[in-house]
């Protein structure tokens, strides 16, 4: 009669084996990374220089609305009439504007904005 050697360990306790072996193995690994962790890096405050814009108003004169011609026509305007007064509402308005722009060029060339020192912001 021949009998065979046994090659490895029996069914039952290779079953019993694996889950160790796999336990150790994940061990060994949580271990290596344990160990080769860096500390935390520190918090630091950080203190940044911004400069600010802060424009100076200038005191101009406040405005009138102009009187349009528009505001003197009545539903049975001839629509010549309605036409004449747009127009002139339009060259008015143009006019307007005109001396508004004038108004703020020359408020801008006597004060510019000032340009304080940088202020700190944390």
């Amino acid at each position: 009669m021949v009998t065979r050697a046994p090659r490895g360990p029996a069914r039952g306790e290779r079953r019993a084996a694996q889950p160790r072996a796999l336990a150790a193995a994940a061990a060994l690994a949580l271990a290596g990374c344990a160990s080769g962790a860096s500390p935390a890096p520190l918090a630091r405050p950080l203190t940044v220089q911004v400069p600010m814009l802060r424009q100076i108003p200038c005191p101009a004169a406040t405005l009138a609305d102009p009187p349009l011609p528009i505001a003197q026509l009545k539903p049975d305007s001839p629509p010549a009439d309605t036409m004449r007064a747009y127009a002139a509402a339009i060259a008015i308005l143009k006019g307007a504007v005109r001396e508004r722009d004038a108004m703020l060029a020359g408020c801008a060339g006597d004060a510019p904005a000032a340009h304080f020192p940088a202020e700190t912001v944390r």
